[in-house]
């Protein structure tokens, strides 16, 4: 899939003057780029969620990042009190420093309603740093990634109209600046160049699904 960026706090000159950073960042970017027109229409079917594009992009970047040995659903803070999912991420990786310390990458993949982008943008930013009220992480401080759709996909791909775009997603950085305190990497990923997804409604079941319209 094509995707823009925009950063917060400096995060991509972060990444490419870090070694460590620039090695999760990269395994990022080829995992996001693996997903071609091709592979999206051949996930639908398989995917528990058809009537967008949604799922499927999810089980992709969730393929492509476990081979890589990326944690899925990882804990933001270590300690049994944060173990249920609201104190997940969807996806972490830690990578020790030449200096022996430990550095990683959180990321967040957000295709859900608009209002939970606050909290969503917090969650990595939270598992990104070293926390000052007792609370230990598990990739120390490093960077954060907030994955999402641009409009353009959201219109393409069925998605929901209440799901927080992109565009909205760079709205909340500035009013946000002094909680957002790590860099971070906001993604805002493509639509599909061949083909679209249209909702149709079954007529005896009267359930939507996503139909492939070619472009």
């Amino acid at each position: 899939m094509k995707f823009v960026t925009e950063d917060h706090n400096n995060a991509l000159d972060i990444v490419k003057s870090n070694v460590e950073l620039g090695i999760l960042w990269k395994e990022i970017c080829d995992a996001l780029t693996s997903i071609t027109d091709e592979r999206l229409k051949n996930q639908i079917p398989k995917s528990a969620n058809k009537m967008s594009l949604s799922a499927a992009i999810n089980d992709l970047i969730d393929q492509e990042l476990k081979a890589k040995q990326w944690v899925a659903q990882s804990a933001i803070f270590q300690g049994e009190k944060y173990k249920d999912k609201r104190w997940r991420l969807d996806f972490s990786k830690r990578i020790e420093t030449p200096q022996k310390g430990i550095t990683g990458m959180a990321v967040e993949v957000a295709f859900n309603h608009g209002e939970a982008i606050a909290w969503n943008l917090m969650k990595p930013v939270l598992a990104a740093e070293i926390n000052h009220v007792g609370l230990e992480t598990d990739i120390g401080a490093g960077v954060g990634v907030y994955i999402c759709a641009k409009k353009s996909l959201k219109i393409a791909g069925a998605f929901d109209s209440a799901v927080g775009e992109y565009e909205k997603v760079l709205r909340y950085l500035v009013p946000m600046a002094q909680k957002l305190t790590r860099p971070l990497i906001i993604v805002g990923l493509e639509a599909p160049e061949s083909f679209r997804l249209i909702k149709v409604k079954d007529p005896l079941t009267k359930k939507n699904s996503g139909k492939i319209e070619l472009i």
